[in-house]
C-alpha cells in the first residue's frame, strides 16, 4: 500500500502521540500510586518510592518504544528529536512534528493523571531546595547526553543488539531517575516537563528542564557525526560477526 510522505508522517506523528501518552500516563501514574502507597515513609526514608517511580518510568518508557518502534522509532522525547536531527539522521520537518505530537501527547497523559488518580498532581519537574540551578541544568544536561549517545548507537545504528535497544534504554532512564529524582524530580525530557507543567501550573526554572535536555542532545549528536566520520565500526572489526 503507497501512502504519500504527508500520510506516512500524520500516521508517525500519532503514534508518537500515542506513545508518549502510554509513557507518561504509565510514568505519572507510577508517581501518584508510589507516593500513595509509600506516605508514611517518605518523610524518614523515600527510597522505596523513589525505586517505584524509577521502574515506573524506566519500563514504561520501554514498553512504548516498543510499541512504537517500527512505526516512529519511538523517539518520544524533544531532546532526542534534536539530537538525531544535529546528528544527521531525521529531517527538520520530522522533528517539528514529532515534537508537537510528544508535546501533545505528554500533556494529554497527565491531564489524565490528574483527573484519574485521587490526591495532589505531584508529576511536576523542579529545582529542590539546596540544590543550584546551574547544577540542576548540567545534571539534566548530562543525564540527556547520555540517553541521547544510546539511542543512536543502539536504535539508529543497526547491530546484532538493536531488538534490545527499547529495553537498554528504559534501563538507562531507569537508572536516570534513581540517581535524580531527589534533585530535579528527573526530566531528561521537555515534552514531560511541559504537560507537566501545564496541569500543575508549576513553571519555576522550567528553562532547565528545556534547554539542559536539548544541549545533552545537541552534544550526543555532534559525538554521533565524529564517530561516524572516524569509521568508528572500523575501530574493533567484527563485533556483530556470526562467528562469535
Amino acid at each position: 500500500m503507497q501512502r504519500s510522505r504527508v500520510g506516512k508522517l500524520a500516521l508517525q506523528a500519532a503514534t508518537e502521540w500515542l506513545g508518549m501518552f502510554l509513557f507518561i500516563f504509565i510514568a505519572l501514574g507510577g508517581v501518584q500510586s508510589a507516593l500513595k502507597t509509600n506516605a508514611a515513609d517518605l518523610a524518614t526514608d523515600p527510597t522505596l518510592a523513589f525505586v517505584e517511580i524509577s521502574l515506573c518510568f524506566g519500563f514504561g518508557l520501554a514498553t512504548a518504544i516498543f510499541f512504537c518502534y517500527r512505526i516512529s522509532g519511538g523517539a518520544l522525547n524533544p531532546a532526542v528529536n534534536f539530537g538525531l536531527l544535529v546528528a544527521g539522521v531525521m529531517d527538520v520537518k520530522t522533528a517539528f512534528v514529532y515534537t508537537v505530537a510528544q508535546l501533545l501527547g505528554a500533556t494529554v497523559a497527565c491531564g489524565a493523571v490528574s483527573a484519574i488518580f485521587p490526591g495532589d498532581f505531584a508529576g511536576a519537574n523542579q529545582v529542590f531546595d539546596g540544590v543550584g540551578t546551574i547544577q540542576a541544568f548540567l545534571l539534566e544536561a548530562i543525564l540527556t547526553f547520555g540517553l541521547v549517545l544510546t539511542v543512536l548507537f543502539l536504535a539508529v545504528e543497526k547491530s546484532r543488539i538493536t531488538f534490545l535497544a527499547p529495553l537498554i534504554i528504559g534501563i538507562y532512564v531507569f537508572i536516570a531517575h534513581l540517581l535524580a529524582i531527589p534533585y530535579t524530580n528527573t526530566s531528561i525530557n521537555p515534552a514531560r516537563s511541559f504537560g507537566a507543567s501545564v496541569v500543575s501550573g508549576s513553571w519555576k526554572d522550567h528553562w532547565v528542564f528545556w534547554i539542559g535536555p536539548l544541549l545533552g542532545g545537541y552534544v550526543a549528536g555532534l559525538v554521533y557525526r565524529l564517530y561516524m566520520i572516524a569509521d568508528y565500526t572500523e575501530l574493533n572489526a567484527g563485533q556483530d560477526a556470526d562467528s562469535q
